[in-house]
């Protein structure tokens, strides 16, 4: 598409209204790259219109923030940049960057659960212990008791 389209066939194409086209315009100028000269009406063309699609499913179908989303575009931008690679692929690594970040999530809140455990065990541990020495000096003092009972039975008779 090498024609330039007005902000009503953005609109219509994204089926997105125009007042929110242009609110997007000012929040994310820095990525739409838009060059206008004073009295003319803006053209978009097929990058800025892969942005505003970008933009729509970040917001609206991803649920991010402005802020959020401004983030995740400026991340798109860095990897273009950095590495040269296109959409698919930046797209594919975001969403294996979430993934790993997600399993590592899971797994600090396991190893939270599996800590809490270990340390209800060891004072259940010690808990058994301290009942099992108990057990073992009445025992000893039962033990005791009895051979004193007998010695002085025995010399009582």
């Amino acid at each position: 598409m090498t024609e330039k389209l007005t902000i009503q066939q953005v609109s219509n194409i994204l089926q997105v209204e125009v007042s929110t086209l242009r609110f997007w315009e000012k929040e994310f100028e820095e990525f739409l790259n838009l060059k206008s000269n004073r009295g003319t009406r803006k053209k978009y063309g097929q990058d800025q219109l892969e942005v505003f699609a970008q933009i729509k499913e970040l917001l609206q179908s991803e649920q991010y923030t402005i802020k959020g989303a401004k983030r995740r575009l400026e991340l798109d931008k860095t990897l273009t940049s950095a590495l040269g690679i296109d959409q698919n692929f930046k797209t594919t690594v975001f969403h294996m960057f979430t993934a790993i970040m997600e399993e590592l999530q899971k797994a600090r809140e396991e190893s939270k659960k599996l800590a809490y455990e270990v340390q209800l065990l060891r004072t259940e541990k010690e808990m058994i212990e301290g009942k099992l020495l108990e057990e073992q000096n009445k025992g000893l003092l039962e033990f005791l008791k009895d051979k004193l009972q007998i010695k002085k039975s025995g010399e009582a008779s």
